[in-house]
């Protein structure tokens, strides 16, 4: 039996010469242990007898191995087994008969019915259930370690020793019988890629461009009632990837005002996939998927959050998704990553201090702490550090207040937030107190904001670069040390904004999204529309930047 799948350093941080925020590998390439020799045996020397010795028996190889399986693979059952694959590198047919595959404790799988032919994979289950089914191991794979021992007509063929590997890292012979290395792209029953991964974060195989990843989303009669009738509930349901099904996930809709849609519409999102199962779809907990109604060109979103990224400021990453609900298409969605824990883990050196929500019409004043949801960290009802930057912001708009200001909020990478606001032309963001998140760096002890919400960039500017209500920018802008710094800053980030290309960017992007936007069956507009919107997006950030750049002469 052939089993099949099709598949499509979690970084900290670091300080730039400017000091703005990259994210860096974290963690180094985890030991994998050591390939021993494939063809070592433990029988003695060979005696010269004089006659010819028995021909070797076929070359089988260990080609593929994931002894932490969350969403590699389902197993075909949605069990979600660790697994092991094995590859016929020779040209001769092999019964699986006259192979075994043992692991360290000497516990052995052994082959039944069926051949496997020259260039053909077997992917054996390691989920320590042999009931199951011939592929079924008696063993399971020890994440923290293991040695497999593959014989063929009772002969060592191939032999590994295995490290700990990270969660849906793959340890995988490259290409299909090559030398080993390590990959996320896994591959159970397909071929192998050709080359390894640098960067072992599995969430890069979510937030890319290569796939429209297909989503379908499982709920009951009586959840979808739920949602109807309070579409901010979670309900229970399950959601199926291309790698399998989760059975038992959250669901609820997303979003209050602008983008909030019913449940009979083209609604937005929220899966929390870890409410019952300590598992993660590569990496991830909480999917977010925007369904991109105030966004006709369906790029903004992706260009913003570039920009934001190119010049240092936290940000979300992307892809898209092509999601259904009970068989019913919804369309083309964006794939946003959560500001979460897991985000926080990627930028910052420590991710346990907290984080909060600013919703419409919330910022730093007093008796408004209250209103800040929050989303993560140690105490829920502890708002003092809130407390006390209100406090100083209240003692008024001077040098000395702004020294003590920045012993509380990493100045720099706010200035570069606003700084992309402006170019970007997101009135809807903190410009307006909308749309963003504060997180207090237990490293620093500064509040860093996080943008949110750019689906309308790159449009109208309704503010100019030095218009707006959030309380830290019109602070700044009164003082004229901060004055002076945003706008270095701004100027910088026109320059980035250019070197970025974002207009073609934004042209190359729609025209492979094109297909999908076509036939999205919930899309709230037509196509010319979608192609007006796009054109007027590129001649903008074409000459906007040179706009503010002229804006920026003698001020």
């Amino acid at each position: 039996m052939l089993l099949l799948l099709a598949c499509t350093d979690t970084p900290t941080v670091t300080q730039s010469a400017t000091g703005a925020i990259e994210p860096v590998p974290s963690f180094e390439r985890p030991d994998t242990g050591v390939v021993l020799d494939s063809r070592d045996t433990d029988e003695p020397a060979p005696v010269d007898t004089g006659t010819p010795p028995d021909p070797d028996p076929p070359r089988v190889l260990l080609n593929e191995i994931v002894s932490r399986n969350d969403s590699t693979w389902d197993g075909g059952d949605g069990s979600w087994p660790d697994w092991v694959e094995i590859y016929n590198a020779s040209a001769e047919a092999v019964p699986l008969a006259h192979l075994a595959l043992a692991d360290s404790g000497d516990v052995l799988w052994l082959g039944s019915e069926g051949t496997l032919e020259p260039g053909a994979r077997y992917v054996i289950i390691a989920d320590g259930n042999p009931d199951a089914g011939p592929e079924h191991a008696p063993f399971a794979l020890d994440g923290d370690g293991d040695q497999l021992t593959l014989t063929v007509e009772s002969r060592v063929s191939d032999r590994i020793a295995l490290g700990e590997l990270p969660r849906d890292v793959a340890w995988a012979r490259l290409p299909d019988g090559g030398e080993w290395g390590l990959t996320i792209h896994t591959s159970a029953g397909s071929e192998n890629p050709a080359t390894g991964d640098t960067d072992l974060d599995p969430t890069n195989l979510v937030f890319q461009l290569d796939e429209i990843i297909p989503i379908e989303i499982g709920l009951s009669d009586a959840a979808m009632a739920s949602l109807r009738a309070s579409r901010l509930t979670w309900v229970d349901g399950s959601v199926t990837f291309p790698e399998g099904e989760f059975p038992d996930v959250q669901v609820r809709l997303k979003a209050y005002v602008g983008s909030s849609r019913t449940l009979d519409q083209k609604c937005g999102f929220k899966l929390d996939l870890n409410e019952y199962d300590d598992r993660r779809w590569h990496g991830i907990e909480t999917l977010t998927l925007n369904n991109m109604v105030q966004d006709v060109t369906y790029v903004h979103e992706y260009m913003a959050y570039t920009l934001y990224r190119e010049m240092g400021v936290p940000a979300p990453r992307q892809g898209y998704a092509w999601v259904t609900v009970n068989g019913q298409d919804y369309g083309l969605y964006l794939i946003m990553e959560s500001i979460d824990d897991r985000f926080l883990d990627r930028w910052y050196a420590d991710s346990s201090g907290p984080l909060f929500e600013g919703a419409y019409g919330v910022d730093l004043y007093s008796g408004y702490e209250n209103s800040f949801e929050y989303d993560e960290g140690p105490d829920s009802s502890d708002r003092s550090d809130l407390t006390e930057l209100i406090a100083v912001l209240d003692q008024g708009s001077n040098e000395a207040v702004l020294a003590e200001v920045e012993t509380m909020v990493d100045m720099d990478e706010f200035l570069r937030n606003m700084a992309v606001e402006a170019v970007a032309l997101h009135w809807d963001g903190y410009t307006t107190r909308n749309n963003y998140r504060l997180y207090k760096d237990p490293t620093t002890g500064q509040f860093q904001i996080i943008p949110w919400g750019t689906d309308q960039t790159f449009m109208t500017a309704y503010y100019g670069p030095w218009s707006g209500y959030g309380r830290l920018f019109t602070f700044c802008l009164a003082i004229d040390s901060c004055y002076d710094r945003y706008n270095e800053i701004l100027e910088e980030a026109t320059y980035t904004m250019d070197d970025l290309e974002l207009d073609g960017v934004a042209t190359d992007l729609a025209d492979w999204l094109r297909p999908y936007i076509e036939i999205d069956p919930r899309k709230e507009f037509g196509m010319s529309t979608h192609d007006y919107y796009l054109d007027y997006t590129v001649a903008t950030v074409q000459s906007y930047p040179q706009s503010v750049r002229d804006q920026l002469v003698g001020r």
